[in-house]
């Protein structure tokens, strides 16, 4: 799995955000898809038409299509190749569902790798497992479809990476593009997908969250067009957005439209139903349902990338439709046994997230080489610190030698004086308070994250000082201890009997290496006990469970559309097999295309979160426009 609190992915990935965030809307890759088109209509015409699956012969089975959902893959081996494995399977029998069918069509959701996108990340994160899991037909061919939307880490260069390994289509190359058994015949970054019965798959790209551009909306509006026609069967559409933007709290300052009321206004003015709204970016199971609608919005969001929590998920949430409607979404909704229950519909439960959360603690020790960072920078503060002139003496002689100075409550009164006096130390210190600062999370508010970042802050001063104690004292029994031999070691140097060797010992060696590697401990305990009290008030949970790279708790979504419905099968690994769980296949080698070259030494357990949801056509309502009386 990705160490995110790894130094060197830290600076590469927030480099490169920025670096997207600045250039992105200059340099849209969106912008090139279309204009590679055209946007004449005759030329719409043959565009909207590309992905027609509507004859019953081409994804069929009987009367009904099926396909996968799944998001935020790409992360670590194991849990990406587990999922990859299911999803792959010939079929897949489940307690409560009984034997569910390998569909020929595949989504995914956005983010296919972790955790900034290159060619050779995608090829080893994302293509290798997938290609092992459904290697190409006897014959060579393709076996399934694929079709894939960017998320937030697969824009961060621009789309490039993206766009050379899923949108050959665009430049003629369509039938080359496959990863193993797997076909991509997309030529843009979004699609619509038509199915029989004029059910319809809408893939978004909202780019780095920021705004729909003005040639996917054509698009989509001369797909909505093209719906109306159908002469017998009104339009269904199931929506697909790479971010659930449902569950965010979205300032009015941002400069982000909300894509998704204008994707859904786009279908709904065309008279569409929307049964369902897939999405993932969070990585776990959850699920909202509108009753004045009859939409489920689901989250979906565990392809293989470290597990998420799901204790902070709000009960209710409200939207806001293109049209001004305000729509109240309830996430007690869970289905069991075929009914709707009061149970929140998320997995894991909140009772396990929040002890999972409790594992936070063990920080230093999953993230060492970030503990160390945070080490050093205490090493270096505490060194201004101890060096600054203080009443004739430096503060280290005042606070370890001086029997008149009291630690209690002088140091309240001496660590404010040392930062004043000595600019450099102040510097160190505001910098300090400023990173925290902004790594605050902001859920409530302005002034909450200025408090949490200035407790943050003090909790990491109050470390440095208590540090300060038992290190110097520290280093004092080990060059007490160390010196006899020192001294044997420099008997024939002038300053074998000079005290001033035994202290350079003790503050240019003993001590730097202990605060440094013995200190980072400390420091990373404070930041993972400030991440574990905060993640118990539903703050900085991403960034708590991303510390610990959960391979667990993954899941897909599998979906059977029928003429007048549509019944989504929520299915949940429990637990990712681990790097020793897996062999190679008996009597074959790598590339066998009679199946996956790799398999579990055990069976994998995959479970219904809960019951199949099954939503009929029938129970769907549009929006009401504002000021209307009734639905539509």
């Amino acid at each position: 799995m990705v160490r995110w609190y790894s130094p060197a992915h830290l600076v590469s990935t927030g480099w490169r955000s920025v670096v997207s965030e600045i250039f992105g809307q200059y340099a849209d890759q969106r912008i090139m898809q279309a204009t590679i088109d055209g946007f004449a209509p005759e030329v719409m015409k043959s565009v909207i038409s590309r992905y027609d699956y509507a004859d019953l012969r081409q994804l069929s089975d009987g009367n009904s299509v099926w396909f996968d959902y799944v998001a935020d893959l790409g992360d670590g081996f194991d849990s990406t190749y587990a999922v990859a494995s299911l999803i792959s399977a010939p079929q897949l029998t489940l307690e409560g569902a009984g034997t569910l069918p390998a569909p020929k069509l595949l989504i995914m959701g956005g983010d296919q790798v972790y955790p900034f996108p290159t060619r050779q990340a995608y090829r080893e994160r994302f293509a290798m497992p997938y290609a092992t899991a459904l290697p190409p037909a006897a014959d060579g061919g393709w076996r399934r479809k694929l079709f894939v939307l960017p998320g937030n880490h697969d824009w961060y260069d621009g789309l490039s990476s993206f766009d050379h390994m899923f949108c050959k289509a665009r430049f003629g190359h369509a039938s080359e593009n496959r990863i193993g058994g797997w076909l991509c015949p997309q030529h843009r970054s979004y699609f619509a997908i038509r199915l029989p019965h004029n059910w319809w798959i809408w893939g978004a790209d909202i780019q780095l969250a920021q705004y729909l551009d003005a040639g996917q909306i054509l698009y989509f509006e001369s797909v909505a067009e093209e719906m109306k026609r159908h002469p017998t069967e009104a339009p269904k559409v199931i929506l697909c957005t790479p971010e659930p933007s449902w569950n965010y709290d979205r300032d009015e300052s941002l400069q982000g439209e909300d894509n998704l009321a204008t994707i859904t206004k786009i279908a709904t003015d065309a008279g569409a139903r929307i049964p369902a709204v897939l999405s993932g970016d969070l990585h776990h199971y959850s699920r909202y349902h509108s009753a004045e609608t009859g939409t489920s919005f689901f989250t979906a969001g565990g392809g293989g990338a470290y597990f998420s929590p799901t204790h902070y998920l709000k009960d209710k949430r409200t939207i806001t439709t293109a049209t001004g409607e305000s729509i109240e979404l309830d996430l007690r909704c869970k289905m069991k046994d075929g009914e709707r229950t009061d149970e929140p519909s998320c997995w894991p439960s909140r009772g396990t997230c929040r002890r999972l959360s409790m594992s936070t603690l063990g920080f230093p020790f999953r993230n060492y080489g970030y503990s160390v960072a945070l080490g050093f920078i205490y090493w270096v503060i505490i060194w201004m610190f101890s060096t600054t002139p203080y009443g004739g003496k430096t503060v280290g002689e005042t606070l370890l030698y001086d029997p008149d100075f009291h630690w209690w409550p002088g140091i309240f009164l001496l660590a404010p004086l040392a930062a004043a006096t000595n600019v450099v130390l102040g510097i160190w210190c505001l910098g300090l308070w400023v990173v925290l600062y902004f790594y605050a999370d902001n859920e409530w508010g302005g002034k909450a994250k200025a408090a949490l970042g200035t407790l943050h802050w003090l909790a990491h001063i109050a470390m440095m000082i208590a540090l300060y104690y038992a290190v110097s004292y520290f280093s004092f029994w080990m060059v007490e201890t160390a010196w006899p031999q020192a001294r044997e070691v420099l008997q024939n140097l002038d300053l074998r009997t000079s005290p001033d060797v035994r202290e350079l010992l003790r503050t240019i060696v003993i001590f730097p290496l202990t605060m440094i590697f013995l200190g980072g401990i400390a420091a990373g305990f404070v930041w993972g006990a400030y991440l574990t009290i905060c993640c118990f008030m539903g703050l900085h949970c991403d960034q708590a469970f991303a510390s610990m790279a959960i391979p667990d708790f993954k899941n897909f979504l599998r979906i059977k559309v029928e003429p007048n419905k549509v019944t989504i099968y929520p299915i949940g690994l429990r637990h990712a097999p681990r790097r020793w769980a897996w062999k190679h296949a008996k009597d074959r080698g790598l590339g066998d295309s009679g199946g996956p070259s790799i398999v579990t030494s055990r069976p994998m357990r995959p479970e219904l979160i809960e019951s199949p949801i099954e939503i009929r056509v029938g129970d769907l309502k549009r929006p009401r426009p504002r000021g209307s009386s009734s639905g539509v």
